[in-house]
């Protein structure tokens, strides 16, 4: 059973977590752990539509900019010059923790 998550949630803080993901602290207590190779192929934006490249470069999964936008927005600038918006709704979906992915009795990170 998959975990009912928030309709407009908000981030507490964000993170770099090492070379190859992101970290959302959100502010009703879950954190996510989310791979750039995984933010960038689901990019949303008009060209990429959320499918992303195939094979991707190193410098197409490298962080220029990751930054709030408001309440409800994340802006990253990725090292080959594409950029990316995600809602924070966008983001709180690209979640594959154990809670999210409907498997909370194998926790990584709370719930």
């Amino acid at each position: 059973m998959a975990v009912l998550k928030p309709k407009h949630p908000k981030i507490k803080s964000l993170q770099e977590v090492g070379r190859y993901a992101v970290g959302v602290q959100w502010v009703d207590g879950h954190d996510s752990i989310l791979p750039l190779q995984s933010l960038r192929r689901h990019c949303p934006c008009e060209v990429c539509k959320g499918n992303g490249p195939g094979e991707m470069a190193e410098t197409q999964t490298r962080l220029r900019q990751f930054s709030r936008l408001g309440e409800h927005g994340v802006f990253i600038a990725w090292t080959d010059g594409h950029e990316t918006l995600y809602t924070t709704r966008e983001l709180r979906e690209q979640c594959r923790c154990a809670y999210c992915a409907g498997e909370p009795e194998r926790p990584i990170t709370g719930g």
